[in-house]
């Protein structure tokens, strides 16, 4: 299964090697909590007990993951392969820029735009990205004003807004 980069089957796969759901449940809504966390420890007790135990049972968690993500998320959703070629280029760039805090990254796509709210928008993200791994609750916050900041950029270069 390929990953695209994309930040979400990232977090989904680092959940699946670790065991440990708080990787990737800020990326999907609360209420399917639960069946991400008993969907998380049936694939890894599977894995882990049967040698016989084929790609369909992973295949199943990450298919259940971009379900369950894109249902909520929708248009704001970040399932890569779903995207055009501008969208998937605006995402990895504010994914880049958000993980070196490099705003500058991101006005190379929209150069001709005055920066002052796309920059107050980044640095929103930017203060709530340090949140602990296990703090579910800030890791949706951040999410959130990360997927909202993708479509602002997005909507930026589309000339939507």
């Amino acid at each position: 299964m390929s990953f695209d980069n994309d930040p979400v089957m990232s977090a989904a796969k680092k959940a699946l090697e670790t065991g440990k759901a708080h990787y990737i449940l800020i990326w999907i809504p609360e209420e399917s909590e639960n069946t991400l966390k008993n969907l998380l420890e049936k694939v890894c007790c599977t894995l882990n007990t049967r040698k016989d135990a084929n790609d369909h049972i992973v295949d199943w968690y990450f298919e259940t993951i971009k379900r369950l993500h894109t249902g909520y998320y929708g248009s704001r959703n970040l399932n890569i392969p779903t995207k055009t070629p501008e969208e998937k280029t605006i995402i990895f760039l504010v994914e880049r820029a958000c993980e070196s805090g490099n705003f500058e990254v991101i006005t190379t796509i929209i150069p001709d735009t005055p920066a002052g709210e796309m920059r107050q928008r980044f640095n929103d993200v930017m203060k709530k990205k340090n949140y602990t791994a296990e703090n579910i609750t800030d890791g949706r916050v951040y999410v959130s004003a990360f997927t909202d900041f993708i479509a602002f950029v997005n909507n930026l270069r589309s000339g939507s807004l």
